[in-house]
């Protein structure tokens, strides 16, 4: 802005000079510069347009980095949050497994309980039988 008002206040100079034969030339001059100067000014837009393009397309990544960056801490701390859970789940598991161990064991002692007291049992039969046909005067049955 401040070369094109020296600009035009030297084309003005240049205009007041009457009489001279650089006069023409000197407009020329000036209106090439005048030419220049918008040329160099629409660059520079053209480039502080595509600048704030740019920055606006780096804070949308920025958003975007920021909004994954949130995602991940929640992810993580879920992750914690699991982490803890599996291992209460850990010694749940081994308390459960415990406990079955114990049910396993006392279950077995009662099957042999069992057995012990069917064995007892036919071996009481068998004996009465035996008892009872002696005293009946029969053969003993096996």
């Amino acid at each position: 802005m401040f070369v094109l008002i020296h600009l035009e206040q030297e084309g003005q100079q240049t205009v007041s000079r009457a009489g001279t034969t650089q006069r023409p030339a000197e407009c020329h001059d000036l209106e090439q510069q005048l030419r220049e100067v918008k040329r160099l000014l629409a660059r520079a837009e053209q480039q502080i347009r595509k600048q704030q393009e740019k920055v606006g397309n780096q804070k949308q990544q920025i958003r975007e980095i920021q909004a994954q960056a949130r995602q991940e801490a929640n992810l993580a701390a879920e992750c914690e949050e699991l982490k803890a859970e599996v291992l209460e789940l850990k010694g749940e598991i081994r308390e459960l497994t415990r406990a079955n161990r114990e049910q396993i064991t006392k279950n077995e002692a009662l099957q042999a309980e069992i057995m012990r007291l069917k064995l007892g049992t036919k071996a009481q039969k068998s004996n009465g039988m035996r008892i009872g046909a002696n005293l009946r005067g029969l053969p003993a049955i096996s």
